[in-house]
């Protein structure tokens, strides 16, 4: 007696696929292939390693390691379909809300193993890179991440590497502040206002220009070695923090937690006109420490308002744990530096998946629990018709690579 194989059949997946319009870029296989991944990095335990893709395929690790590597697909109709789809989402809820647009913008390191120098096929393009989690030099692959969104949605807009032999035409270097500038000049203009989120290596005069140049205002943490010219006289951050007193700073509350707030208005080195929080916990004010700082460039807005934006940034650290504990964003074992920007197109496609290809819009923690249900009704409801179909057990576990 023979039997047809039954595989699990992932509609709801699949539908995904056709909404974006997919099969008009890519083959069939190539389908499947994209199929197989959003249904194995949902799935508990996913490392982004193609062992990890073949217990949801039927084809052999070796062939989706050649579909990574060297198929014939490209990957920036993925990435273009996440930023186009992301800022539709976000656009649309600023004019619902009436609220503004947040860009934010980050690095994170994808931490590797130091190959050996006798190794003969290392992974390409990593490096030693600073760790701010960590706190020291790591090697591995430096990633530049966007992240945009509006009141408390927010979703994945761009993943990409950071190569420090990248150069422009003149032979300079391709900096993190250079993409950063390119990508505000894609943005649409904000109908209700818009700010760009930045840590301190991303607050200067050519984030701000490029930034205020596509409609945008800018609201940075700021070190404290920066010089502030209060009374036209130059001075530190630091050094004019030590010159307040009580007296001058009032309690601004953010999100349940305190700060003694200072706020400055006028001119720093290279800007014009900004605004420059200073800040202490609660518990520590005067301790130099503890001394935070912000730039926020639009004068309007009030201390609390521009405190409770900045912390709107919060999302992208939230993107970049939850990918690396659950859609193995530093834990991928391809070489080839195509291999592991496709796994990162197909890493931020099935974030959206999860947060804007359900039912309804969800945070990505609740949007990966349905999908992950889906997945597995998806294989149960397989196996199930396997037994109405009298395919012999040995058959249901060869099939599923149990056996």
């Amino acid at each position: 007696m023979s039997h047809t194989a039954i595989v699990p059949d992932h509609a709801t997946l699949r539908n995904y696929l056709l909404h974006h319009r997919l099969p008009l870029y890519y083959s069939k296989p190539v389908l499947a292939h994209i199929e197989t991944y959003m249904a194995a990095a949902t799935a508990k335990g996913f490392r982004g390693k193609v062992v990890d893709l073949a217990e949801h395929s039927e084809c052999h690790r070796t062939t989706l390691g050649h579909f990574l590597a060297e198929g014939k697909w490209d990957e920036s109709v993925l990435q273009t379909k996440v930023k186009t789809e992301s800022l539709r989402q976000v656009m649309q809820a600023s004019e619902r809300t009436a609220e503004p647009l947040f860009v934010i913008h980050d690095d994170t390191i994808a931490q590797k193993s130091k190959p050996s120098s006798q190794a003969e096929a290392p992974i390409e393009r990593t490096g030693f890179h600073h760790s701010h989690l960590l706190g020291k030099v790591v090697w591995g692959h430096q990633v530049q991440a966007t992240v945009v969104g509006c009141a408390d949605f927010s979703l994945v807009h761009s993943i990409d590497l950071y190569d420090k032999t990248k150069t422009h035409l003149d032979g300079t270097v391709y900096t993190k502040i250079d993409r950063v500038c390119d990508l505000a000049a894609t943005l649409p203009t904000p109908s209700h206002g818009g700010y760009a989120l930045v840590d301190s290596w991303f607050t200067c005069a050519r984030v701000i220009d490029s930034y205020a140049a596509a409609g945008y205002h800018l609201i940075g943490a700021l070190k404290t070695n920066r010089i502030l010219y209060p009374q036209g006289i130059r001075i530190s951050v630091q050094d004019f923090a030590a010159h307040i007193r009580k007296e001058d700073v009032r309690l601004v509350t953010v999100n349940g937690s305190s700060y003694w707030t200072y706020r400055y208005e006028g001119a720093l080195n290279e800007i014009d006109n900004a605004v420059v929080l200073l800040c202490w916990p609660e518990q520590a004010f005067g301790e130099s420490k503890a001394l935070r700082a912000f730039l926020c460039t639009d004068v309007s807005l009030e201390t609390e308002t521009i405190s409770a934006y900045y912390a709107k940034r919060w999302p992208i650290e939230i993107f970049f744990r939850q990918s690396k504990n659950n859609l193995g964003f530093d834990t991928y074992q391809v070489r080839s530096a195509k291999a592991f920007i496709r796994l990162w197109a197909l890493l931020a496609f099935t974030h959206l998946y999860c947060t804007t290809g359900l039912e309804q819009p969800h945070s990505f923690g609740n949007g990966l629990r349905i999908v992950r249900k889906q997945v597995q009704q998806d294989r149960f409801r397989a196996i199930y018709e396997c037994g109405r179909s009298g395919v012999p057990f040995h058959v249901v576990c060869e099939q599923f690579k149990l056996a």
